[in-house]
């Protein structure tokens, strides 16, 4: 067969009524089959007035990101660490520090995810491995099923604050930002929300009499710090080599798949080469669903700025003549209404987007706003009908959504106090840390 004398693209005419391109059949004399017809080469189809090549490609570049590379190595991370048995040498530790107090086992359950906020990066894989061994000792020592799915829920939102965190990589990426200054920003609001989480759940338990756990024994203490000390160290590597200069939060996430892969294998020999595959094949399905989030969401958020949403949405709000904080609190209130039926990454590249021209007119340091986002999707975790922490709290507990999120009421009343702060002081809340680091 005799190849076309002319790339196909020169003989093409682009029809603007028909919106496709089409191809005549005398274009096509001279060649083997000298068929005449007339043919269209492709349809073009415009969704919302965008053409959906371009749409395609937008949905590609929403992944195409080299910071985003650390998203599924960290999670990873928290998979290998969780496959390891972790878990139980974290809860034992948390119990040794905190269980003396009255309401012992909830505040252990705090303790813990704190613990392992620092090695997973997701507040889903926080609620799946420290649920999973809390809930039901809580609730075989006496304590109510709904407050146990609440404290589980509630504390598992620490695993998107404090770093290493998935969501904190995905915001760094899309605003522009370091990855490292913004997990430095985390760490003041991650513990304050870590100890009044605490603080309520003492406060509960002390009302409703739950027991109090053996009493504090150094020797019990040294013995379980001990055998969590190499899983504890994971975080310190992580951000010990973040904030230190010694390599990115990419290569970071890759020292710690090395890492939990040395701990587990070879410290601790409880990771099978059996387990490793199942690790692998969670992290890939778990990034699979969050990269797809990613990109879906991009191209949306891509059509809403293409159609002048943000001038709709930013009209009335510029009108109102506010300040950073007014404008800070306007922003909070949509996000956590976003977030009772958005998925908080389709949140960031939905929402975000429409608001981010304010930020820069107002002068608001960026690291602030990111925080208010990351807390905000903390706490959109803990709402139904789209809550992850709950949707997974529930399967565990066996509790509806409905009860736990009535008796979490108290403890999303601890994020929002963190949130304000965050927004009325910036300055010790956010900025505090990574100035103290150079960042």
């Amino acid at each position: 067969m005799k190849l076309l004398e002319e790339p196909l693209w020169r003989s093409q005419s682009y029809d603007s009524t028909r919106h496709t391109t089409c191809t005549s059949g005398s274009d096509w004399a001279g060649h083997a089959n000298r068929l005449r017809f007339d043919t269209c080469f492709y349809r073009r189809t415009r969704f919302f007035g965008v053409d959906m090549l371009v749409l395609v490609q937008r949905l590609y570049r929403g992944t195409e990101s080299f910071p985003l590379l650390a998203v599924p190595l960290f999670i990873l991370a928290g998979q290998i660490m969780n496959h390891s048995g972790i878990s139980a040498r974290l809860v034992d530790l948390a119990r040794s520090m905190v269980g003396a107090i009255r309401g012992g086992l909830a505040a252990v359950n705090i303790l813990t995810s704190m613990f392992f906020a620092g090695m997973s990066g997701t507040s889903m894989s926080d609620t799946a491995a420290v649920g999973g061994v809390m809930i039901p000792q809580m609730v075989k020592r006496g304590y109510s099923a709904p407050f146990t799915a609440a404290v589980t829920a509630s504390s598992s939102t620490i695993g998107i604050i404090i770093p290493p965190s998935v969501p904190m990589v995905l915001l760094s990426a899309y605003m522009g930002l370091s990855t490292g200054a913004l997990f430095a920003a985390g760490l003041v609001s991650g513990l304050l929300i870590a100890i009044g989480l605490m603080l309520m759940a003492w406060w509960i338990s002390v009302k409703r009499q739950y027991p109090i756990e053996a009493a504090f024994s150094i020797r019990q203490l040294g013995s379980s710090l001990v055998s969590a000390f190499p899983a504890l160290l994971m975080p310190v590597i992580i951000l010990g080599g973040i904030l230190g200069g010694i390599f990115t939060p990419t290569e970071a996430s890759a020292v710690a798949v090395a890492y939990g892969i040395f701990a587990g294998m070879v410290l601790y020999r409880s990771l099978s080469l059996r387990a490793l595959y199942r690790a692998l094949v969670e992290s890939a399905v778990l990034t699979g669903a969050v990269m797809f989030v990613t990109a879906a969401a991009h191209t949306l958020g891509y059509t809403f700025t293409y159609q002048s949403l943000g001038q709709l949405v930013l009209g009335p709000i510029a009108a109102l003549d506010m300040g950073p904080i007014g404008f800070l609190l306007i922003l909070s209130i949509v996000l956590i209404i976003a977030g009772t039926f958005l998925d908080g990454i389709a949140m960031m590249f939905i929402v975000v987007p429409l608001f981010l021209p304010s930020v820069q007119l107002l002068g608001i340091d960026p690291l602030q706003f990111a925080m208010v986002v990351i807390l905000c999707w903390g706490i959109g975790q803990q709402t139904p009908p789209v809550g992850a922490a709950l949707f997974i709290t529930s399967v565990i507990s066996r509790v509806d959504i409905i009860r736990i999120t009535y008796a979490n009421l108290p403890f999303i009343a601890v994020m929002l106090a963190v949130l304000l702060a965050v927004i009325v002081w910036p300055a010790g809340m956010v900025m505090s840390v990574p100035r103290w680091f150079g960042l």
